[in-house]
């Protein structure tokens, strides 16, 4: 058998990847389209293989590597029939996740990295470039000033320049979700430097014979274009076109293929591992409801590559990298230690299931606190996903269990912010441990009701039942016990509240799962008496009855009797949770 091909988590290097053969989805034949927009931007969320398609295009079209092509392009699609545009430019690459997200260093800090780009180039290609121009560059004090230099150098020359920025917006993002509106206005308006930046870079793209013929920008959503270039005019923002919609990440077909490749190779259930890539990092569709699936591409490289090299299953699904970069936004939920409107739209989508706004495809930093605004920002940050089309609007849903987790997260994270409930969030999941195991509900429950009576509490009572139905939820997904929480799910005929869904592909030995259902009084309404209750709980009842009735629940979960604890035998526990406000009236199993 041939030598298993590497898995190279985190390497963003195509020249590496390549030279190692190791795992590589090949969509160079999208080359061709890209050639069609002169100057594109390109948004996808973090960890979207965005950083390997630039590395790829610097591969491509940069005139230094036009001899190395057979040893990049060999076998892809490009390699066989490429473009006249193969090996003819330079390149002047940009990556700004280099530049401190402090802002009182961020100035600085981009002005020498910048510089230090431009510096490179004018290195790499002085021999390439006309007399006097890499020394008049290097001269230059100052990225804006260098930028300037090779505009008028190479103004109506033959020479031409390909600009790649890759995470155009990573540094602005993180000093907008950490330090506020004014910090992050800074960078983007007036004469903030990062504006000058793109001002010039626009010169150098505009004339009959301007030096940048191609630009192709990378970055996670729109906002920051916005600000610094009023809008995308300085480039075609390709996101959404059809022909791009899988530029990077893997397809269902992709994931199946690899799968099957390295199953056999390394001891793991190719069929298990499918559906658990499918369920935990796919889901993702970009431009519209019926564009084609697809899947995180680090992420599926993170959990196929524990499955490689560990050959096991890996305790966490979720990439820590991903949940340090998704904890930095729980900043745009919060103000001045309270829960603003974006907080309520998180709190909707968790509760609700799904949310139906007009998609923004342009907007400035200052406009989030429009609930449109910011229901878009989640579809660009990759939180969630189109899943369809209602009466013009689009209707954005949570794509699978990673961004579930990490949006449920941003909840407690922002009460946490008010309240201190870090800890109960732990004592929860060792709650949903012992339930697990013995089928002891009343412990995690008893912490869940206690937790929605205090955060209950600071919050107005107008959408009381999602505000208990989103803490509920998000609590029981942030605190990573050994189930899928499911939340308004259809089974038998209707949709139940709350799930506790057994991950038996992780811990077959799994004894209880648990399906509740949540009834709620509202605050102003008198508390209900017992006979009220009573009656509360057979409506619950009757719903639960169908539910629990479901053939393919019963059968996907492994359910088996009441009480059963065999190996693969679980038991189904039913529970009715009745809040009157935020005061849990009744709790039982039934």
């Amino acid at each position: 058998m041939e030598k298993t091909r590497p898995i190279l988590y985190g390497v963003a290097d195509y020249a590496q990847i390549r030279k190692k053969n190791a795992w590589f989805v090949d969509r160079t034949a999208k080359i061709r389209d890209l050639e069609q927009t002169a100057y594109a931007v390109f948004l996808r969320p973090r960890r979207f293989g965005k950083s390997l398609l630039v590395s790829l295009l610097r591969a491509y079209y940069d005139v230094q590597f036009a001899d190395r092509f057979e040893e990049f392009f060999s076998g892809t699609d490009i390699g066989a029939d490429p473009t006249d545009e193969r090996g003819k430019y330079l390149v002047l690459y940009f990556n700004f996740s280099a530049v401190s997200k402090n802002p009182g260093e961020a100035e600085a800090s981009f002005n020498d990295y910048a510089s230090l780009c431009i510096d490179t180039f004018a290195e790499t290609y002085r021999d390439r470039l006309p007399d006097g121009v890499s020394e008049k560059i290097l001269a230059a004090s100052g990225c804006v000033a260098k930028l300037s230099r090779i505009t008028q150098g190479l103004m109506n020359k033959v020479v031409k320049l390909y600009v790649l920025i890759d995470e155009y917006d990573n540094f602005t993002n993180t000093i907008l979700a950490e330090s506020g509106q004014a910090a992050y206005k800074a960078l983007c308006h007036g004469n903030g430097f990062f504006k000058q930046f793109f001002t010039n870079l626009k010169d150098a793209t505009s004339g009959t014979e301007a030096p940048v013929t191609r630009l192709f920008i990378t970055g996670v959503s729109p906002v920051t274009m916005d600000d610094v270039t009023s809008g995308f005019n300085i480039g075609t923002n390709i996101s959404l076109d059809p022909q791009f919609v899988d530029l990077t990440g893997f397809r269902h077909d992709d994931i199946r293929v690899m799968a099957d490749y390295y199953a056999p190779r390394c001891g793991f259930d190719a069929d298990k591992a499918y559906d658990a890539a499918i369920t935990w990092y796919d889901n993702y569709r970009f431009g519209s409801a019926a564009a084609p699936a697809v899947a995180n591409t680090t992420l599926v490289l993170y959990f196929f590559d524990k499955l490689v090299r560990a050959r096991v299953w890996p305790d966490d699904m979720v990439d820590e990298n991903l949940r340090t970069d998704y904890a930095k936004i729980r900043h745009l939920v919060t103000m001045d230690r309270r829960l603003n409107g974006n907080f309520h739209v998180l709190e909707n989508l968790l509760a609700g299931g799904s949310l139906e706004e007009p998609m923004e495809k342009s907007f400035q930093a200052h406009e989030l606190t429009k609930k449109e605004n910011f229901t878009s920002l989640l579809y660009w940050l990759g939180i969630t996903t189109i899943t369809g089309e209602k009466f013009g609007k689009t209707v954005f849903g949570v794509p699978n269990e990673t961004l579930k987790e990490l949006a449920a997260k941003m909840i407690p994270a922002a009460y946490s912010d008010i309240h201190k409930i870090d800890e109960r969030v732990y004592d929860i999941n060792d709650g949903l441990c012992d339930f697990a195991e013995k089928g002891e509900w009343k412990g995690f429950v008893g912490i869940l009701s206690g937790i929605v009576k205090e955060n209950f509490a600071v919050r107005d009572g107008v959408e009381g039942e999602k505000v208990v139905q989103s803490t509920l939820v998000a609590l029981l997904t942030a605190a990573k016990g050994p189930y899928l929480v499911g939340h308004e799910r259809e089974a038998g005929g209707g949709f139940y509240d709350i799930a506790l869904k057994p991950r038996l592909d992780r811990w077959p030995d799994i004894a209880h799962a648990a399906l509740i259902e949540m009834k709620y009084v509202k605050a102003g309404d008198p508390s209900p008496t017992k006979e009220q209750l009573e009656k509360i709980k057979k409506q619950a009842i009757d719903q639960l009855d169908k539910y629990s009735a479901d053939t393919a629940l019963v059968a996907e979960w492994h359910i088996g009797g009441r009480g059963a604890t065999a190996l693969s035998c679980v038991a189904l526990h039913r529970l009715v949770l009745v809040f009157h406000g935020g005061d849990c009236m009744l709790s039982e199993e039934v």
